[in-house]
């Protein structure tokens, strides 16, 4: 009898716990670091890119545990380990609250959702462990999509995070990288060594290869890909020091940037994006920054340097801009993902703290 009724003792105080636990629901993370107040350019010129915070470790969204949290993950067993970035190059969102940053090195994809402030990982498509994801995009229905290089294939995944199924060319991925899904949900694909990209309707169906065969259209190294509203194609040329501007049927319409150590040049671009006022945004892992051009190709904006201080890269990799004009970069060298916020001309776009 005695031990009967310290079992129900148990039973209840962990039940209350439970509930205690339940009533203390953390806020979401605050959009914008309030610790840093850095614009670009710098005054008295009207800010038009400022930073908003940085995401490296899993602390800075998952809230510390208190002594309840502690207890019951004594009497639990519940005690995930959570990884830091390794070498963040791919970044994506669902254009909320939900990051995704693929780590090549680390062999997994980072699940980092602001609203909830969880931290998970992809780390196998069904019984296929992940080998050396480098691209992700997300369509309109939350659904991810993850190139992996070192597997030569292409991964879907639901909203929350279950292996769908695998996307298939007309040929085999030889190195599969970057990815776009543009405003009909078609995917425009890099594939690395085929010098191509590969373009899939909305059903995932294979349609063509990018861009047309005709003479001029020739990538060299294509690396990453972006898709602005008016279906407009910007291709990373990595080794070309440029990128290449298609329209939707791959016929080219102009190139950005040359090589050069100059503002407006490249030494090794990589990401490529574009906001929601058509303005072309450039990472360069050699300059350590992001370059902003206007739809002819003129320099706008640069911003970033070497270094690991807010605004500052080391090897800067991957960039997104959402929905939101929110701006985030994998600085891969530096281990995090920055995230800046594009300021509309007159500033009538918020960057609020949520």
């Amino acid at each position: 009898m005695r031990n009967r009724n310290f079992h129900l003792k148990a039973l209840l105080v962990l039940s209350l716990l439970v509930v205690m636990s339940g009533c203390m629901t953390a806020q979401p993370v605050e959009w914008r670091d309030t610790r840093h107040n850095l614009a670009w350019p710098q005054p008295p010129d009207p800010a038009r890119v400022v930073f908003l915070r940085e995401l490296a470790h899993p602390q800075d969204i998952v809230p510390e545990k208190g002594k309840v949290g502690r207890f019951l993950d004594l009497l639990t067993g519940d005690q995930e380990a959570k990884v830091e970035f390794n070498s963040p190059y791919g970044v994506a969102t669902d254009n909320g609250s939900v990051v995704y940053v693929a780590d090549p090195s680390a062999g997994f994809v980072h699940r980092y959702d602001l609203a909830n402030r969880e931290v998970t990982y992809i780390v196998q498509a069904g019984d296929e462990v992940l080998g050396s994801p480098v691209g992700v995009a997300v369509d309109r229905n939350g659904n991810l999509y993850v190139s992996d290089s070192h597997r030569r294939k292409v991964y879907k995944f639901s909203r929350d995070g279950e292996y769908l199924q695998e996307i298939k060319a007309e040929k085999e991925f030889q190195r599969p990288a970057g990815i776009a899904i543009n405003g009909n949900g078609e995917k425009f694909i890099v594939d690395v060594l085929a010098q191509k990209l590969y373009v899939f309707d909305n059903e995932d169906r294979f349609l063509r290869s990018f861009p047309n065969n005709l003479p001029g259209t020739e990538l060299v190294s294509p690396s990453n890909v972006a898709v602005d509203r008016a279906l407009k194609v910007y291709v990373t040329d990595t080794m070309g020091f440029m990128v290449r501007v298609f329209d939707y049927e791959g016929n080219p319409v102009g190139t950005i940037g040359e090589i050069g150590d100059a503002p407006g040049s490249f030494a090794r671009p990589k990401g490529v994006a574009v906001d929601s006022d058509g303005h072309i945004y450039i990472v360069d892992a050699n300059h350590d920054n992001f370059q902003v051009f206007d739809g002819e190709g003129n320099l706008l904006l640069f911003v970033g340097r070497n270094g690991a201080r807010p605004g500052e890269f080391y090897l800067p990799s991957g960039i997104f801009i959402d929905s939101q004009d929110r701006i985030f970069v994998a600085d891969t060298y530096n281990h995090r993902v920055q995230i800046f916020q594009y300021v509309k001309q007159g500033g009538n776009n918020e960057t609020s703290n949520r």
